[in-house]
C-alpha cells in the first residue's frame, strides 16, 4: 500500500518536473509565487490571508499543469476529432486565464498599499546588501522563465 503510494507519488513529481522543464508559462507562475510570498513579509496578514495567498499561487500552478496536460492529451488528434481537440485545449486554456485573473484580482486587494509600497522601497535602499540580492534574484528569475530545459532541442 505505502509502496503504490510512493510510485504514484513519484508520478506526480515527475509531472510536476516535466511542466517546469516544458512550460515557459509554469516557470513565470512559479516564479511570481516566489515573489508574492517574499513580497506578502511587508504585510501585516491574517493566517487566513496567508493561506489564501498560498493556496491562489499553487492552484495556479495547477491549472497551469492541467492545461498542459490536456494540450499533451489531445496534440495532434485524428481529422474527426480536430474540433473537439482544439475547444479541449482553449477550455483549459480559460481556466487557467480565470484562474491568473483571479489571483491578479485577489492581489491587487490584497496588496495594494501605497504606504507598503514605501516601505519595501525604503528597506531596498537602504540597504545595498539587499537591493543587489534582489536584483539577484531578478537575474536568476529572469533566467529560470528564458531558458530551455526541453530535450527538443
Amino acid at each position: 500500500m505505502i509502496a503504490k503510494f510512493l510510485k504514484s507519488l513519484g508520478y506526480a513529481l515527475n509531472g510536476i518536473l516535466i511542466g517546469i522543464k516544458n512550460e515557459r508559462n509554469v516557470r513565470i507562475d512559479i516564479v511570481a509565487a516566489f515573489y508574492v510570498l517574499v513580497f506578502s513579509k511587508f504585510y501585516d496578514f491574517t493566517p487566513t490571508q496567508k493561506v489564501v495567498l498560498v493556496v491562489i499561487c499553487f492552484n495556479v500552478i495547477a491549472f497551469e499543469l492541467m492545461n498542459t496536460a490536456v494540450e499533451r492529451a489531445v496534440d495532434k488528434p485524428d481529422k474527426e476529432h480536430y474540433m473537439q481537440a482544439g475547444q479541449a485545449k482553449d477550455t483549459a486554456a480559460g481556466g487557467v486565464l480565470l484562474a491568473a485573473v483571479g489571483a491578479a484580482a485577489a492581489g491587487i486587494m490584497l496588496f495594494w498599499d501605497v504606504e507598503v509600497f514605501k516601505q519595501i522601497i525604503n528597506f531596498f535602499i537602504s540597504s545595498p546588501f539587499m537591493l543587489v540580492g534582489l536584483l539577484f534574484t531578478f537575474v536568476m528569475s529572469y533566467l529560470f522563465i528564458i531558458h530551455d530545459y526541453s530535450d527538443k532541442k
